[in-house]
Formats: C-alpha cells, structure tokens, sequence
C-alpha cells in the first residue's frame, strides 16, 4: 500500500467521495499506459490534473494497494497488468495463466506513476484543497 496523489481535472471529488464506487475508470481519459486510475508519488505531478472551483485547487491523497507492479515505458494499448512470468516448474500451468501484476508504474515527467486497472485498489483518504501562490 501507498499514499499516492491524484487529481481529477474536470471531474468533481465529490463524483469520487460522494459516489457509491469511489474512483471509477469510467470517468477516465486514456493516458500514457491505457485507461486506468493514475496516482503519482509526487504531488507537483497531480497539480497539473487537480480540480478547479472557487479559485482554489483540489486533489486527493490516495491509499493505493499497488502490490507486486510492473514497471514499463508508456504503452496507450494497456487495458489491465500484463502476466506475471515464472520460471519453469515454480507454478502450475493454470495459475501462471492467470497470475498478473496488481498494478503498472512508470516515469514522467519527473514522478513516478501507478495505474490501477481496477477500481477497487484505490481509496480517497484525504481531499487536499490549496491556493495558487
């Protein structure tokens, strides 16, 4: 688990701490690595996505189960982890079908990202709201 940012650009919080489900991909655009939910280690990274209302900022602080993550360069095709890969007689043929990464990280501009193909990974702890100085 870890504490990521996220910003939510033209989509209100509220659609996310109000709502039955919490964040949704429906709401997503497709980014660098597909559709998903994106979280950033940095927040200066989510600054850019944060919501604006009333001259203020807003972006959440998520808890993320980002699990066993796959590092890759941007790919738009992802739409889940891909497969884990095990060396041979370490797993039966059925669970290495079925086994996949939790999540997909990667860099840009200068933060790391997690993206989440599931909803359920991601839960908005915190709604942080901020002026422009």
């Amino acid at each position: 688990e870890m504490e990521l940012f996220h910003g939510t650009r033209n989509n209100d919080p509220k659609l996310i701490y109000e709502g039955e489900d919490g964040f949704d991909m429906r709401y997503s655009a497709q980014g660098m690595w597909g559709t998903a939910n994106y979280f950033a280690v940095n927040a200066s990274y989510s600054d850019s996505y944060a919501h604006q209302t009333n001259g203020q900022k807003e972006m959440f602080l998520v808890k993320v189960l980002t699990g066993d993550s796959y590092y890759c360069n941007p790919d738009r095709m992802l739409r889940i982890p891909p497969n884990k890969h095990y060396s041979a007689g370490s797993s039966s043929q059925l669970q290495l079908n079925q086994m996949k990464y939790d999540t997909v990280t990667g860099e840009t501009n200068g933060s790391q990202v997690f993206m989440a193909y599931d909803n359920e990974k991601a839960y908005p702890a915190y709604l942080i709201t901020y002026s422009q100085l």
